[in-house]
């Protein structure tokens, strides 16, 4: 008896999953095709954009390579076209190649644009804009030894991994513009730090050996 009900009921479940079937199989093939498609999309999109990355670095590289060849037309090429297809990282990278090369080539108002551009891009790391500031500074001709000092005062006033070199480039430019006091100041103070470099101990006392000896 048990089993006629058990055979029964199997008979109605097969009879509802056959109607089930028959009112919804357009959404239910459709969802699979979707599903699948969905996940061939994803796969193809992480394919190709693992492609393009190799891509770039192997283009990047081929811009070092032009650059230790000393074919800087070349390689200033291949950096805009980086910047052109690349995301942030190689863009920044790109950049400050870019600039190193206008600086070679004395081009400095180009050099200047470059570093501008990494110093105005958003979400970077707070760090490539200091380094391309403090890069701009320094290399630049164009820039008065006043407003270098003055491009210097958000490092000394606020904290920064850059603030000990910030400190001893301005005594440099204080040096350079006669304010040989106020530099020897700054550089007792700076040498009393505990966050310095024995590497910049070493250049401190060298130019206090120099000029305040």
């Amino acid at each position: 008896m048990a089993d006629i009900f058990d055979e029964v009921s199997e008979d109605l479940r097969k009879d509802q999953y056959k109607q089930i079937w028959l009112k919804y199989k357009k959404f239910i093939i459709s969802f699979i095709l979707i599903f699948v498609v969905s996940i061939s999309a994803f796969k193809y999109i992480e394919y190709y954009q693992e492609k393009k990355r190799m891509e770039i670095a192997a283009l990047y590289f081929d811009g070092v390579q032009e650059i230790e060849n000393k074919n800087l037309e070349k390689a200033e090429v291949i950096f805009k076209k980086i910047i052109e297809n690349a995301d942030i990282g190689y863009t920044v990278l790109s950049y400050f190649k870019l600039a190193n090369i206008n600086f070679n080539k004395k081009d400095f108002q180009s050099m200047e644009s470059n570093y501008d551009k990494i110093i105005g891009l958003k979400k970077i790391n707070k760090a490539y804009k200091e380094f391309a500031l403090i890069l701009k500074i320094t290399n630049s001709p164009n820039i008065t030894k006043d407003e270098k000092i003055k491009f210097l005062k958000p490092f000394l006033t606020s904290p920064s991994e850059l603030q000990p070199i910030a400190s001893e480039l301005e005594i440099l430019y204080l040096i350079e513009n006669k304010k040989m006091k106020t530099a020897e100041n700054k550089l007792e103070e700076l040498l009393k730090q505990k966050n310095i470099s024995n590497n910049q101990k070493n250049r401190l006392s060298i130019i206090d050996e120099i000029y305040f000896k």
